[in-house]
């Protein structure tokens, strides 16, 4: 169990640094943003370093606590890396973080390579949006948009409560939130449900060249396919859930091409995905995981596909 010292660490110091991991999705956004909020409430300058994401996320609050300028000029007191894995996923900031006299890591991926002063992984915890509702609620008075950034991850991490980390505690929580005034029917129809035209482009692409083998869904997608309908890697998250829910399959894969590596993500119902997304660099949960590979679309692909047909 660990020592929450948040408040006493961040007692005398202004402005508030908070990043998190490159592509950054529900949870990343839910928790930097819910972090930032509490940050504000307490008479903090919250300053988030964050890369490009969803336009849908820019409704929740916290938002604009979102940096802008030179990062090379920034000499954070403090600075807090939330659902980060490890210290090279920080992509721009990590030159920041490096400079920052007082570091924390908040994580609940159970590959945190525990890389700042401070280490708060909690891998049992269904999102960082829970972990940071457990450090953050003892000493912050938590409001509406607090609560509205916090759902969101919780609710796009845990695949709507489908996951197996949805345990007792994410319940008693999520309620929590939404006592506090969390609209769950227009988050869960926002960010689980509506899409974007060119991400229903990009989907039907999947899913034509989608294939099932052995008990593994997978496909891949190219830049050019993006190009061609229009879409960005940040429009891409969705597709290796649709393939982990087809029937039959037991685990998915999906590739993509992202400037000069090819980003696996992977899913699973129960083989150990996160060890072989290791294996190759990246890291994750058990049944969710995600590495980069540098070489060809379709080569990488097929000997993920092939590496994790051993496993299984």
């Amino acid at each position: 169990m660990y020592e929450n010292t948040i408040s006493e660490d961040i007692k005398n110091i202004n402005t508030i640094y908070i990043t998190g991991h490159i592509n950054p999705d529900g949870d990343c956004i839910g928790s930097t943003f819910g972090f930032a909020l509490a940050m504000a409430s307490i008479g903090k300058a919250p300053v988030i370093l964050l890369g490009d994401y969803a336009d849908r996320f820019n409704t929740l609050k916290g938002c604009e606590y979102l940096y802008k300028g030179d990062y090379s000029t920034l000499e954070p007191e403090i600075m807090f890396s939330i659902d980060c894995g490890s210290k090279d996923r920080l992509g721009e900031a990590e030159a920041v973080f490096d400079r920052a006299k007082y570091t924390y890591n908040i994580d609940h991926h159970m590959s945190n390579t525990a890389f700042a002063d401070v280490n708060i992984v909690n891998a049992s915890a269904s999102s960082s949006c829970e972990v940071i509702y457990e450090l953050i609620s003892p000493f912050i008075k938590l409001d509406k948009d607090i609560a509205q950034a916090l759902y969101t991850g919780i609710l796009t991490d845990t695949g709507g409560f489908m996951h197996n980390s949805t345990a007792e505690r994410t319940h008693e929580i999520a309620g929590k939130l939404v006592s506090l005034g969390a609209d769950t029917p227009v988050l869960h129809s926002r960010f689980m449900h509506e899409h974007s035209l060119g991400e229903a482009k990009i989907l039907a692409r999947s899913i034509e060249k989608m294939q099932l083998q052995d008990g593994i869904a997978y496909t891949a997608i190219s830049a050019e396919d993006m190009k061609k309908c229009g879409v960005n890697a940040k429009e891409l998250d969705a597709i290796v859930s649709y393939l982990m829910n087809t029937e039959g399959a037991r685990a998915a894969v999906f590739a993509c091409e992202r400037g000069d590596i090819v980003k696996l993500s992977f899913r699973s119902k129960s083989v150990n995905v996160g060890e072989l997304a290791k294996s190759l660099g990246g890291g994750g949960h058990k049944l969710a995981a995600g590495a980069g590979v540098e070489g060809d679309l379709e080569t990488v692909l097929e000997n993920a596909v092939s590496e994790l047909k051993k496993l299984m």
